[in-house]
């Protein structure tokens, strides 16, 4: 309950933006600011229902937007533990993402694996 200028902490920022101080940054696309995910994960841990997406979007654990390697490794494990609540569209995103990202690198057979993890396919 304390108004903005008085704040005591930080906000829990990435790892890549901790370099800058204390400064919040905003998404782009939805206007939230972007977040460590060890926060995420300490949010979800307190409330089941915690939106997944911004636990799982990767500029909340390195600077490249497009390296999808931790965040599908953590919905894998999520996905264990029965946290379900990802949008499809998203995991459908996400393995995509991955799968592309690995075959850019050579590594299609991993790219195949990823999306044999594809829960909805008929």
């Amino acid at each position: 309950n304390t108004p903005e200028c008085e704040k005591y902490a930080c906000c829990p920022l990435p790892p890549y933006l901790e370099e800058a101080g204390c400064v919040v940054e905003d998404d782009d696309s939805t206007g939230r600011p972007l977040r460590d995910v060890c926060f995420h994960l300490l949010k979800l841990y307190s409330d089941r229902r915690y939106e997944l997406e911004q636990l799982l979007d990767p500029r909340s654990i390195t600077s490249d937007p497009l390296d999808y390697r931790l965040s599908w490794h953590l919905w894998e494990v999520l996905r264990a533990l029965n946290y379900s609540h990802l949008l499809r569209q998203s995991q459908g995103m996400l393995n995509a993402s991955y799968a592309a990202q690995l075959e850019s690198e050579g590594l299609w057979e991993w790219a195949v694996f990823v999306l044999l993890h594809e829960p909805h396919t008929q």
